[in-house]
């Protein structure tokens, strides 16, 4: 019985010990299950095509620009968070980047476009070492970030799931479609190599961003998908984060299955606050990005309010692991000042 107990609060230490390196402390919180009335706020591509600090910098830089160039990701980093007070910055970049350095040739016109095909020649020529060399960009940007960023605020990194590398590397060749089996371990090689880079530099948490897995059947799901997952989340034992657009209940209930994974992003399906005391994992999401983007001030508001009558309506402890945020990016069309409105309300209305 006490060896048991003992055993209880050395796991609970442990992870205590982990979490400490999170630097904001609503986002602990959160990712802790603390009781707290405010949620902390982050948003998938809060850098981006939406904001007027985003776009002044494209009339300048193109696409690769901003992300390869370490002052320039960082400058596009920040923005947001000092337009918008974020609890959470994340790396602005591009889940494609493995695909170039396997010799694809990626270029952004304005999506992504890649010279050559994948092949197996590629496969059989990537040396994962000479990874970090490559992406030696992301490094320097992620140096800067943390080092810019205020000492409360949290900063994430992410990649791309392999099933996802995969599917954007034969989008336009179908031909190389049986490549599968051969592809998944070389593109999990190098996404591990870039995930160790990233938390070698102070990130409190790596989001693996793998929107195309909700295509696979919960069968394929669990092998093509969650043995990456597991492994990685065994390594960084709570400071990885997982998403896929629009999850489905059994494939979340999947997720829910790995011990170590810290958290998931819920689509408008789910009940953000049902779900919360129904697993360890804490829960991001899930006011629609569709409704987010409303033109007009009124409409949005009320779509808000209703929103957040929802959330009042759940106590503090039903609330406890959930992380304000949206179930997919900010869209391109959306007003700046309903995110200034989305904070300030939850803010102040949850406080």
């Amino acid at each position: 019985m006490y060896s048991v107990a003992l055993r209880q609060i050395t796991s609970s230490l442990m992870e205590l010990e982990i979490l400490s390196h999170i630097y904001n402390q609503s986002f602990s919180n959160a990712l802790q299950k603390v009781n707290q009335a405010v949620p902390p706020i982050w948003m998938m591509r809060q850098a981006g095509r939406y904001h007027n600090h985003y776009q002044q910098l494209k009339q300048k830089y193109t696409f690769e620009q901003l992300c390869r160039e370490p002052e320039l990701a960082c400058e596009v980093t920040l923005g947001p968070m000092q337009e918008f007070d974020f609890d959470a910055a994340i790396l602005f970049s591009d889940i494609l980047f493995p695909l170039d350095f396997l010799g694809m040739g990626l270029s952004f016109s304005p999506g992504p476009v890649f010279e050559k095909n994948l092949s197996r020649s590629m496969l059989d020529n990537m040396h994962v070492d000479a990874f970090g060399e490559y992406i030696q960009f992301q490094h320097l940007a992620l140096q800067n970030i943390r080092s810019s960023l205020p000492q409360n605020k949290s900063l994430i990194g992410f990649t791309g799931g392999p099933i996802t590398l995969y599917h954007f590397a034969v989008r336009n060749n179908p031909i190389t479609d049986n490549l599968l089996i051969e592809a998944l371990p070389v593109l999990e090689k190098i996404l591990k190599k870039n995930i160790d880079i990233q938390f070698q530099n102070d990130i409190d948490l790596l989001m693996i961003f793998d929107t195309e897995a909700n295509q696979l059947t919960d069968k394929e799901f669990e092998d093509y998908s969650l043995p990456f997952i597991k492994q990685i989340a065994d390594q960084y034992q709570n400071r990885i984060g997982y998403f896929t657009k629009n999850i489905s209940h059994s494939k979340f209930e999947l997720l829910k299955g790995i011990s170590n994974l810290q958290l998931t992003v819920l689509g408008t399906q789910h009940n953000i606050f049902n779900e919360l005391s129904q697993t360890h994992l804490s829960l991001q999401g899930n006011f629609s990005n569709e409704l987010l983007a409303i033109p007009e001030k009124s409409d949005f508001l009320m779509a808000l309010n209703e929103y957040i009558d929802l959330c009042q309506s759940f106590d503090v402890n039903q609330r406890s692991g959930w992380i304000a945020s949206l179930d997919h990016g900010v869209q391109k069309i959306t007003p700046e000042n309903n995110i200034h409105l989305f904070i300030e309300q939850i803010r102040t209305k949850l406080a």
